[in-house]
């Protein structure tokens, strides 16, 4: 099997080449203004398609891309920051980055595809530089699977289409167990083409659509690790613990479970006992106090959010289907939505006449802080000129109050992983429920993952008790929730992000039927979303 040339992705450039050799390249590559971000990402953009195009001896293409990796491989890194972890649908600047990401990625795909074609064709000054090559081919596909990843959208078939035929080029070869050495840089990569593809083929099945930007961070550096741990078994694996998993590197699809995938010479069963005997044994050690630093796991790793990341994996990689395994009812229900805890306050009822929209508040001042934007005053030119709730679609539930949501074509308000719902089935009371998993097709139909909290919600305000405020400013909202017996959960309230602090004192003002003002003990954090803290409390006498 052999990897097809493709064409300079759109937006590719007739500019001219600024370099014949990797010499003159190396001395072009440090002129360049590399605090200016986006002017070299785009001219790198454009000097790799115009190389990708140029007529020059294989071998000497290859050495200018390898002298261009690194650069490649920092602006690309920072442009990325513009939009990872930004709410969607992206707005028109970090779509226009993204996609200026994407470009840079076929561009240099494209020309490592020129060296491979070169060896094909019979060029022998390739054949030492085969494997890394072929590895090449899959990190430049891989790295475009993972940005799709970091905004939450599937992977178009050809792009799976292009990184199964990486492998199964390696494969066809001899290539995918041999030691890559990057002879060009003077650096042993101490890796093969088999625990590339096994990397994104793990990055896949990790479900990344429910990751946040900061567990994706680490899924990503974690796999550089445990990928060896993972082997490709051409027969399927005898019956065991693991449900098994497997891949046809002809076809055009992720990975999936060995019963979806039909038997054949291009079906490979991943055998995860070693990774998962790993998985366990950190997790128990974790438990009993050892810190991620000491496990290698990343000095920058915190508890108890890394053992419940990697229990996340385990589950997702090795236990695949338990978390699917819960009976969930189809239903076509329609739903109304809104965002965050201003709007929830409104659908439960709650009196809010009195609040300026545009205020900056507390909340708003958090969030510019710690996240570099503001949900809610991104959202208040939208919120002005429509109505304060979308029209979304519930596709299943399980009893535990998952449920599987389709949004609206037509929906305007940017989403958030793990942002605050409010949720209003027809006949029913509002709900309170958590975005979970934000899922993008290629068709650009948008499905959400919500986990719905138990209790009934009510609408109250809140305010620092014994502390002088400006006027106007006494009360944020906020919503409260009993405490249920069935899951046991504390009674508990929602505050808007960056409120929570132990034993702090607050005044509480509950809904127009209850007005009495009380006074509540923040107890604990229970969950830290995107915009909001839920705390246990107790009321004071």
């Amino acid at each position: 099997m052999s990897i097809p040339s493709q064409s300079i992705p759109p937006g590719g450039t007739t500019a001219a080449l600024q370099f014949t050799d990797a010499a003159s390249c190396a001395r072009w590559v440090a002129a360049l203004p590399i605090t200016n971000v986006q002017m070299v990402q785009q001219t790198l953009s454009e000097q790799a398609a115009a190389l990708a195009a140029a007529k020059l001896p294989a071998l000497e293409r290859l050495k200018i891309i390898e002298a261009l990796k690194e650069t490649i491989l920092f602006s690309q890194a920072e442009l990325a920051k513009r939009y990872i972890g930004k709410p969607l649908p992206l707005d028109q600047a970090d779509a226009r980055a993204w996609d200026s990401v994407m470009r840079l990625w076929g561009a240099v795909g494209a020309v490592y595809r020129a060296c491979l074609d070169a060896l094909r064709a019979g060029d022998l000054t390739m054949a030492p530089h085969a494997a890394l090559l072929t590895l090449r081919c899959l990190r430049t596909a891989a790295y475009g699977l993972f940005e799709h990843y970091q905004v939450y959208r599937e992977p178009e078939a050809t792009s799976w289409r292009s990184f199964h035929e990486c492998f199964a080029y390696a494969e066809e070869h001899g290539l995918s167990r041999a030691r890559v050495t990057d002879v060009f840089n003077k650096r042993d990569t101490d890796t093969s083409c088999a625990e590339a593809y096994v990397q994104g083929l793990m990055a896949n099945l990790a479900n990344p659509f429910a990751l946040s930007v900061r567990q994706m961070a680490f899924l990503r550096r974690w796999l550089e690790k445990w990928a060896s741990l993972v082997e490709l078994s051409r027969q399927p694996l005898p019956p065991g613990q693991i449900p098994p998993l497997a891949v046809d590197y002809a076809g055009d699809a992720p990975p999936g479970l060995a019963a979806q995938v039909a038997p054949g010479e291009s079906a490979r069963y991943l055998d995860l006992e070693p990774l998962s005997k790993m998985l366990r044994q950190t997790i128990n050690l974790l438990k009993q106090g050892q810190t991620p630093g000491q496990l290698g796991l990343g000095e920058d790793a915190r508890q108890p959010g890394c053992e419940s990341l990697i229990m996340l994996l385990y589950l997702q990689w090795c236990r695949a289907g338990t978390l699917r395994s819960e009976n969930r009812a189809a239903t076509e229900d329609p739903a109304e939505v809104c965002f965050g805890i201003s709007d929830a306050f409104n659908m439960m009822g709650g009196d809010n006449r009195t609040r300026q929209e545009i205020e900056f508040n507390a909340r708003d001042k958090w969030e510019m802080d710690n996240l570099g934007f503001s949900m809610r005053l991104s959202n208040t030119a939208k919120q002005a000129a429509v109505k304060k709730t979308e029209a979304w679609q519930i596709l299943n539930q399980s009893n535990s109050g998952f449920m599987c949501m389709l949004r609206e074509p037509s929906g305007v308000m940017r989403m958030l992983h793990n942002q605050l719902l409010g949720i209003r089935r027809f006949g029913e009371a509002p709900r309170l429920g958590t975005l979970q998993w934000i899922r993008v097709s290629s068709n650009r139909e948008t499905q959400c993952g919500v986990r719905l909290y138990p209790g009934a919600p009510q609408a109250a305000k809140v305010r620092p008790a014994n502390f002088n405020v400006p006027k106007g400013q006494e009360f944020e909202v906020a919503l409260m929730t009993p405490a249920v017996t069935m899951p046991a959960t504390p009674a508990n309230i929602m505050l808007p992000a960056g409120w929570f602090q132990t034993g702090r004192l607050l005044e509480l003002e509950g809904n127009p039927s209850d007005p009495k003002k009380r006074l509540i003990k923040l107890l604990a954090l229970l969950e830290r979303g995107a915009d909001f803290d839920r705390c246990s409390l107790e009321v004071l006498p």
